[in-house]
């Protein structure tokens, strides 16, 4: 008899066609017994909705319909969702393995006293990939883990949904409200996700996201100290920097530093 809880996923895309195959196979490919699979397309003009077509039969529901937005389309797979737990993997994103959710929830683990359970996440670039560990920690400045590792319970998500005013951080605001609001957080040593960290939307638009992560800590109460002003301008020069240095020389400092930073050989 199957008493595993009842786990939803839910994947938003919007002309996704080339990724959006491999976020589908990640997650209809899961062992674990109890899975719910939302996808939500916000009506692409390319071929994203007839690639979802084909594995129909494998997701629970899905629609293709304009949205305001990723956070938005979000938001209607909060609404939609019966699991006792929710994850977003997005088009592009895939979980590590095909026992991810397994090492989460097959097990004897007591969760009853948290309220988002998160693991590690492998970080793909161009060149390499590695594993990043989340923090012990609930969110404060900074995202401690990466969104696609994380299981919200669906009760507190349905309660909260995010916020659609920040186009690009509002999964950081999202957890951070939860922490505010006593929400608890317990870290689980497992790898659930790879990320794609190479050409997502907050890498391509880093004064953007670093002006939202500001302004959603400001009016949450943090003063606007030296710290906020070297964040955004520090986002302002990597940005200029960027448009001057062609992209295969930007891609390769890039990746340098993230290896001397992590210790890779």
């Amino acid at each position: 008899m199957n008493n595993k809880p009842l786990i939803t996923v839910v994947t938003v895309v919007y002309n996704g066609e080339k990724e959006i195959e491999g976020t589908i196979k990640s997650v209809i490919n899961q062992t674990y017994p109890s899975l719910e699979y939302l996808v939500i397309d916000g009506a692409s003009k390319d071929k994203t909705a007839d690639v979802i077509k084909e594995y129909a039969d494998k997701i629970t529901w899905w629609i293709s319909e304009p949205d305001k937005g990723i956070y938005d389309a979000m938001n209607k797979g909060i609404e939609r969702a019966s699991g006792e737990w929710i994850l977003f993997m997005n088009a592009g994103d895939y979980f590590y393995s095909d026992t991810s959710v397994a090492k989460m929830f097959d097990n004897d683990a007591d969760y009853s006293a948290y309220d988002v359970v998160y693991g590690d996440a492998e970080f793909r670039l161009k060149t390499f990939s590695y594993i990043k560990q989340a923090m012990d920690a609930a969110p404060d400045r900074f995202m401690p883990f990466s969104h696609q590792a994380a299981f919200t319970r669906t009760s507190a998500a349905k309660r909260q949904k995010f916020g659609t005013i920040y186009k690009i951080a509002s999964d950081t605001e999202f957890f951070m409200k939860l922490s505010m609001s006593g929400s608890v957080f317990k870290r689980i040593p497992v790898i659930v996700c790879s990320y794609d960290a190479h050409i997502g939307l907050s890498v391509r638009n880093e004064v953007q996201r670093s002006k939202e992560i500001v302004d959603m800590q400001v009016k949450n109460g943090a003063p606007y100290t030296s710290y906020y002003k070297k964040f955004i301008r520090d986002a302002y020069i990597k940005q200029f920097m960027r448009k001057l240095i062609p992209d295969s020389i930007w891609t390769k400092m890039r990746e340098n530093k993230i290896k001397k930073q992590e210790g890779i050989e």
